[in-house]
């Protein structure tokens, strides 16, 4: 494993993208100090890369936390990926990244794809933003049960007067 002494180091080999295992160092690195200025970078490694740096990548926009927004459409499409790791590892970066992901996660709910509105529940539960409450309630309707268990976990964990009527009726 490839040990970087400074963030320049790190970020000149994530730019440099020539040795995979360095190039994961980076990644890894550059997600712990939480270095903005890699975004970019980080953006279209989620978007292009192989699956496990993809992974990598995700896990380092969600260390980086709210500073990483301007990677939340990208993570909400490569939410859509069929590989599950990839799929938990984007949407705890989506958690990570919170309150900015609220939107993207909210449409998510209506998503086409099963794993990607439960996904969406999961996360709008613990980033706990009262915002989702109206579009959680809406998702109640679900005509997946796993859907609508995980709704109510999300509503539960929300706990704001709207979200407890609805969890009642």
């Amino acid at each position: 494993m490839t040990h970087f002494l400074t963030i320049e180091g790190a970020y000149e080999a994530l730019q440099q993208n020539e040795d995979a295992q360095a190039r994961a160092d980076a990644i890894v690195f550059l997600g712990e100090k939480r270095y903005a200025p890699s975004v970019p970078y980080l953006i279209d490694l989620v978007r292009e890369a192989d699956p496990g740096t993809r992974y990598l990548a995700a896990k380092a926009l969600g260390e980086i936390g709210d500073e990483a927004e301007s990677a939340v459409p990208t993570l909400l499409v490569a939410m859509r990926d069929n590989d599950m790791f990839l799929r938990v590892g984007i949407t705890g970066a989506l958690i990570k990244i919170g309150y900015p992901a609220v939107p993207g996660l909210t449409k998510a709910l209506f998503d086409r794809n099963k794993a990607v509105k439960r996904a969406a529940a999961k996360a709008l539960g613990k980033i706990g933003s009262e915002r989702s409450v109206p579009a959680l309630i809406n998702a109640l309707r679900d005509r997946d049960p796993n859907m609508r268990k995980l709704t109510r976990e999300a509503l539960a964990r929300i706990d704001t007067p709207e979200a407890r009527e609805a969890l009642n009726n």
